[in-house]
């Protein structure tokens, strides 16, 4: 598989947890990334799926990041462009489920759950379960429990649990492997409290 899952969780993990900061997504920028890694015409087609993407409102620093993953990788270009596609048609979907309010870091996290295998029909379930709670830590949760091992299925119920109980952000920040192996998901005392819906 192109740029292998691991790594594309763990790049965007990072980014969701502020670790990475995202560059302003500005032609000249990417340009200046772009073409100090591959030559004018690969550089060329690049910007020009990401300048499309931009179009279409989606967030372009992570299809860059992508492309330079790529390269440093000495993946081919083909298959570069290729994941790009790809992630192009997950951002896509992750707006369209999230709706147009979603941030730059809502859309990066939930297009990488997509690309790892979350189904969209998931990622709709926790928007509604979040309300008008960024989704961000929740799926940010849940990749990295499972890039660090937890089974995904039980990954999933237990994040999406805290969800249906409102749990605050950082209660799936403190989110371990190990927590999913200990029984149904719980919320700290200070963490409010709030039925919703199932």
């Amino acid at each position: 598989m192109i740029l292998a899952e691991r790594s594309m969780v763990r790049l965007l993990v990072a980014l969701t947890l502020g670790s990475l900061p995202f560059a302003t997504d500005t032609a000249s920028a990417q340009d200046s990334r772009l073409s100090s890694r591959f030559s004018q015409p690969v550089a060329g087609r690049m910007a020009s799926l990401i300048e499309a993407a931009g179009q279409e409102g989606l967030p372009t620093e992570p299809l860059v990041l992508r492309a330079l993953e790529g390269g440093a990788k000495n993946v081919a270009v083909e298959r570069i462009l290729d994941a790009l596609g790809r992630l192009r048609g997950a951002l896509r979907t992750a707006k369209v489920t999230l709706g147009g309010s979603a941030t730059t870091v809502e859309l990066t996290t939930a297009a990488a759950a997509l690309q790892a295998g979350v189904p969209e029909t998931r990622l709709a379930e926790l928007h509604r379960l979040r309300g008008s709670l960024s989704v961000t830590a929740p799926l940010g949760a849940y990749l990295d429990l499972v890039a660090r091992g937890a089974e995904p299925e039980r990954a999933w119920t237990h994040v999406a649990a805290l969800a249906r109980r409102r749990a605050v952000d950082a209660d799936f920040v403190r989110l371990k492997p190990r927590d999913i192996d200990n029984g149904p998901a719980r919320t700290r005392a200070s963490s409010p409290t709030i039925p919703v819906n199932p």
